[in-house]
């Protein structure tokens, strides 16, 4: 095994680990809340846009900072606080003092270091791979985190009944020092920051990397677009433990088994990504990715038919899409943006389209809590799906610059780049009017 694989695979490794905690959490959290302390829909709301409202607030400022530093302790740092934070929720539980206000706090303060781990990983991870397997890279990454969507939820209605609140928030902490052992077992030096950046202040370091984003055909049209579906598809998982628990009354156990099964379809789709992108064109493939919202606009029938059997396959349905639309996206970002401005870029796309989360959070509790009132739980939670689907539904990418700028750099084929006839490099994020996109012209090499 090569260097660079080994230390790949050890990153890999922890982060995998370190994920399926994450989603340990994203079950947990607002489970508590809703079955230990009773939090209504403005309450769940709250919580789900403070864990993400870092972002919005930080991102820019720390992509800055990860285009100066080096990235590797950086990540150590994240994880270690982030284990710190969360370790206070078990300690409380069991102690019977766990509070909505202390879950807010540990939420905000997870948010922030999770956005420091978040830029400072993605930016770092071109440094270990390139070409083809950066690629491949990003695909083992979102078959992880698809594998830990299969894994967490069951897991942690698994934890909850088992050994209630205390248990299942002590995975999660434990989680993050699986990670901290996989960055620090990666023996490849890091290159040293370029000294440029130090000399130029910050907001003429943000106005670069938004600058480069906004003005490049392919970048910008996927981060609106990105921004779009989040604003939407926050709001449905809002109000969706909602409806779970009070429209359909089930239980966490059978919740738990619910989300599992649309993570079952989400590995489907990251094992997919490769051969999907390469037979039918990245931009067909990104369009096809509109099934994720359109899916949820099926979830009435559920108040008529079966409801378990409607909510597993509209959850199947749904969840195929997210990690072909990742996989091939953030690949994409890492091979048409500079390397000096990585971190900056990273960060702008994702302070872009993850700032509208809070917001679809708190519009999805607010929508919940009026239809709910106006209609009852089964009639206004459901009406309230269907509204918030559309919303993810109308995110569909605009098409796109056929090319690359001259100066960006390309380490090799990856999701979207062929050559022509021509032989020249190009990156197809247009729709059906783009010969490159054809059925049947498989991609140079896999996402």
């Amino acid at each position: 095994m090569s260097t660079a694989g080994r230390d790949f695979r050890w990153l890999w490794t922890g982060q995998t680990v370190s994920l399926i905690g994450d989603q340990v959490s994203a079950f947990v959290l607002p489970t508590v809340a809703v079955v230990v302390l009773h939090a209504g829909s403005v309450e769940v709301g709250a919580l789900n846009a403070i864990a993400s409202a870092a972002y919005p607030v930080l991102g820019l400022f720390v992509g800055v900072l990860m285009d100066r530093v080096r990235r590797r302790p950086a990540m150590i740092t994240a994880d270690l606080v982030r284990c710190a934070a969360f370790a206070t929720l078990p300690v409380a539980a069991a102690s019977g003092v766990l509070s909505l206000a202390q879950l807010y706090v540990v939420a905000a303060v997870a948010g922030v270091f999770s956005v420091l781990f978040d830029v400072a990983y993605q930016s770092y991870l071109p440094t270990l791979r390139s070409g083809e397997p950066l690629a491949r890279g990003n695909a083992r990454l979102e078959m992880s985190s698809s594998v830990s969507r299969l894994i967490g939820p069951v897991l942690g209605g698994a934890l909850l009944q088992a050994l209630a609140a205390a248990g299942a928030l002590a995975v999660n902490a434990l989680s993050f020092l699986a990670s901290v052992a996989g960055v620090v077992l990666v023996r490849a030096p890091e290159p040293t920051p370029g000294s440029h950046g130090a000399r130029t202040g910050v907001w003429r370091s943000i106005a670069e990397g938004l600058r480069f984003l906004w003005g490049h055909p392919l970048l910008r049209p996927l981060t609106v677009a990105a921004g779009l579906r989040n604003l939407g598809m926050s709001a449905v998982r809002t109000v969706l433990v909602l409806f779970l628990y009070r429209a359909l009354a089930l239980s966490p156990g059978v919740a738990g088994a619910l989300f599992t099964a649309g993570a079952v379809a989400a590995v489907a789709g990251a094992m997919l990504s490769g051969w999907l992108a390469g037979r039918l064109g990245v931009g067909r493939t990104l369009l096809l990715t509109g099934c994720e919202g359109l899916a949820w606009l099926a979830v009435p029938l559920a108040l008529v038919l079966p409801p378990v059997g409607i909510v597993v396959t509209v959850m199947v349905v749904s969840s195929l899409w997210l990690p072909i639309w990742n996989a091939v996206v953030t690949t994409l970002r890492q091979q048409v943006t500079e390397a000096r401005l990585l971190g900056r870029v990273h960060a702008t796309a994702r302070t872009i389209n993850l700032s509208t989360i809070p917001l679809g959070a708190l519009a999805g509790g607010a929508l919940a809590q009026l239809l709910a009132d106006a209609y009852g739980d089964r009639t206004g939670l459901t009406l309230a799906l269907v509204l918030c689907a559309a919303v993810a539904a109308l995110s569909l990418p605009s098409p796109a610059g056929r090319r690359h700028p001259p100066h960006s750099p390309l380490p090799g084929p990856g999701p979207g780049l062929r050559r022509d006839r021509g032989r020249r490099l190009t990156c197809t994020v247009a729709f059906s009017s783009d010969p490159l996109s054809a059925p049947g012209k498989p991609n140079a090499s896999p996402a």
